[in-house]
């Protein structure tokens, strides 16, 4: 950067030479604001020769360089720049190169414009393709803050520029218009979505539900009454026992009613 730096240095040098010549022109005076009106018409003459004199690696290097090197430049050569002003006027013409063509010439110099603590400068200037117009804004001190390149259109490429912005505008709504729209018309089918859901889920819900619970076991059988009165055979065996148990006769007893002793002390006993 540096020692493409030292090239560049010396295309300038013919035309701090020449600013410091125009310096000592005559002075006007509005109110608190003195400007050198011809040092001002320098600047731009200035900014012209070094973009037609430079390539455009040259521009482009002005145009990318940082505030540190521009600050080298302005004060190694005492240009009337701040260091924004300076790279923003090669990035300006960088940008409006292809849309302007080659310079041309130098039409004429509007009368500066003071307002507050600012001097316009308005240069009009033709190049091939289509004519721009050079505004060069400075401060009390008559340096250069700011510096804009601005391409003049005819009336029909105006035109033809507001009605590509009409139409990309109103086109880019539309879209976002139809957008809503389709999106409005979705939530009709939403419903039918969630009812065909919501049946899926509750078909499921009564394949996975449990099985139903068998019958019970049909409940136990009451135990049967035996029914005695056929068993007299076996009234007369255990009245038998009863009476050689107690060594007793069997005219004092009577049997009413008959029932299953526990096996367990039948075997005790």
């Amino acid at each position: 950067m540096r020692q493409n730096l030292r090239k560049i240095l010396a295309v300038l040098t013919l035309s701090v030479a020449v600013l410091g010549l125009t310096a000592c022109g005559s002075a006007a005076a509005d109110e608190e604001i003195e400007y050198n009106e011809q040092h001002l018409h320098s600047v731009a003459d200035f900014l012209i020769s070094n973009w037609t004199a430079m390539s455009e690696d040259e521009i482009a290097e002005y145009a990318s360089m940082d505030a540190e090197d521009a600050e080298l430049v302005i004060s190694s050569y005492g240009l009337p720049f701040t260091a924004e002003a300076f790279t923003t006027a090669f990035a300006g013409y960088e940008g409006s190169v292809d849309e302007l063509g080659a310079y041309v010439s130098t039409d004429s110099y509007d009368d500066p414009v003071i307002k507050g603590d600012e001097i316009t400068l308005n240069v009009n200037l033709t190049f091939e393709t289509r004519p721009a117009q050079l505004s060069i804004v400075f401060n009390k001190k008559s340096v250069a803050e700011s510096v804009a390149l601005n391409p003049e259109y005819t009336i029909g490429e105006i035109l033809q520029k507001a009605a590509m912005n009409t139409i990309l505008g109103m086109g880019t709504v539309f879209i976002v218009l139809i957008f809503i729209s389709l999106v409005i018309y979705c939530f009709n089918f939403i419903p039918a979505i969630q009812e065909k859901f919501s049946g899926k889920k509750k078909e499921d819900a009564v394949k996975t539900a449990a099985a139903p619970a068998k019958p019970a076991a049909a409940a136990a059988a009451a135990p049967k009454t035996e029914d005695l009165t056929d068993d007299g055979e076996l009234v007369a065996a255990i009245t038998a026992a009863i009476c050689a148990y107690r060594g007793t006769s069997a005219d004092g007893f009577v049997v009413r009613s008959i029932k299953r002793a526990d096996s367990a002390k039948w075997k005790r006993a």
